[in-house]
């Protein structure tokens, strides 16, 4: 038994059944230990919830300096900003544990953690945008590949629109999602491009 098999059991509970839900009993069970061996490893649900919160969040840190390596790879603005864009309108289509576990938590944070997940959020959403977004669009726009305009908007929409495709993945079809994932960027860079 190793911490590592705790950790898979417990991601797939919180995922299914959010923290509260979530219960120690279910996952000594699902490991097959009994619930006091988990005080082995952790002092607390608490603490296991916040070690599961705090390794999503670095493999996804993790992910954007791929990501930022991958597009300073690429020539043009417009496939740099697609890649950008196909970064998280994939995303929201997987349904993993690990997935399911930080839009659950993201969206409906416990209470102790709510401060703290917000803070990371932000700090994660700051590097997305300080790092490839912002500096993509800035170069977009003195290349003259992008209008002239300011890039706090053209980032603003961004976000508007990946936020919408977030909201969308719940109540459409893979095919139907597939379409406006492909219509929202057409309007997105037809809006931008010179």
């Amino acid at each position: 038994m190793t911490k590592e098999n705790i950790k898979t059991a417990a991601i797939s509970l919180f995922a299914q059944n959010g923290y509260e839900g979530g219960k120690l009993a279910e996952i000594a069970k699902a490991v097959q230990i009994k619930t006091a061996s988990l005080y082995f490893y952790f002092e607390s649900k608490e603490q296991l919830f916040i070690e599961l919160f705090e390794d999503i969040r670095d493999r996804k840190i993790e992910s954007l300096d791929k990501l930022h390596d991958e597009i300073k790879a690429m020539n043009s603005v417009k496939d740099q900003l697609y890649h950008l864009y196909q970064y998280f309108s994939k995303r929201n289509y997987e349904e993993n544990d690990e997935e399911l576990f930080w839009k659950r938590c993201t969206l409906f944070p416990p209470n102790f953690l709510k401060e703290k997940i917000n803070q990371d959020l932000i700090s994660y959403q700051s590097k997305f945008i300080d790092e490839s977004l912002r500096p993509t669009i800035v170069f977009g726009i003195k290349s003259g590949a992008l209008k002239e305009q300011d890039p706090e908007i053209v980032i603003a929409a961004f976000y508007g629109i990946i936020d919408a495709l977030f909201n969308e993945i719940h109540y459409s079809k893979q095919d139907a999602y597939q379409k406006k994932v492909i219509m929202l960027w057409e309007f997105y860079w037809n809006s931008l491009k010179k």
